[in-house]
């Protein structure tokens, strides 16, 4: 699994840097990469050190520290900016993407890795069925003239219900308790399902900004790995510390 996140992680951040240079910035697409890379070989090695210790953070204070002495040196040609969305696209594909790994690995993370899914790609189904069943009102046009309120509102009530039947069928396999278990569901459907929409828009506001399409072809029908995972990658965090929050607290 985490072979397969690296490779969609290089993908997604070579999409990302791809699309910041046809927008006219100039990110250090080089070393993000190679930090995304580093960064993988130390969940690989060192996974709870960078999970729960402080690996982490000294990863992001020396690779902020790298940019801003590369900032500096290739001034006036490269920018604060620059190393800003640098940075961000580390955190915002690699780390991110990384973060379904770290559910996967938790207790019962094997069943509940499948709430990102259902409250991201099932919010997104469920968008789509409401908004052209009901959707009149624009949700947010200058980003996405198709979402609709109805739709936003059908997205988030269709993450909640199929993260509830999900859960009705794995709750004999996990040990939390069905109460527990149930309003975790709930929450990672209602929050996840938010958040869905806001990682969609946010893409949308990237594409709009650089002035393209999509960020590439490599799934069709779909564009690249961004545009398939756009919505996965903002919900995987919070998901990920809601059901770390449930288990931790269940005793």
């Amino acid at each position: 699994m985490l072979a397969g996140l690296l490779a969609m992680s290089m993908i997604g951040l070579y999409e990302f840097y791809r699309a910041l240079r046809q927008g006219a910035h100039k990110p250090f697409a080089v070393v993000g990469m190679a930090a995304a890379a580093l960064y993988y070989v130390g969940v690989f090695f060192l996974e709870k050190q960078v999970f729960e210790g402080n690996l982490f953070l000294y990863f992001v204070i020396g690779l902020l520290v790298l940019l801003m002495v590369l900032c500096v040196t290739g001034y006036p040609e490269r920018s604060v900016e620059d190393a800003a969305l640098t940075l961000l696209g580390v955190i915002y594909v690699a780390v991110f993407f990384s973060l379904l790994y770290r559910i996967r690995r938790q207790q019962d993370g094997q069943f509940f890795v499948w709430y990102v899914f259902l409250a991201s790609w099932g919010c997104d189904t469920c968008a789509y069925l409401a908004g052209r069943a009901f959707g009149r009102r624009k949700l947010v046009p200058e980003l996405s003239p198709h979402k609709t309120v109805a739709g936003a509102v059908g997205g988030v009530a269709g993450g909640i219900l199929l993260s509830l039947v999900y859960t009705l069928f794995i709750r004999s396999h996990v040990g939390m308790e069905p109460v527990r278990l149930f309003i975790m569901a709930a929450l990672c459907g209602l929050v996840g399902a938010v958040l869905s929409q806001f990682g969609d828009l946010f893409a949308s506001a990237v594409k709009r900004k650089t002035g393209i399409k999509d960020y590439g072809q490599l799934i069709p029908g779909h564009g690249g790995i961004l545009d398939r995972f756009d919505s996965t990658l903002m919900v995987t965090p919070l998901i990920m510390l809601l059901i770390d929050l449930f288990i931790r607290t269940a005793g």
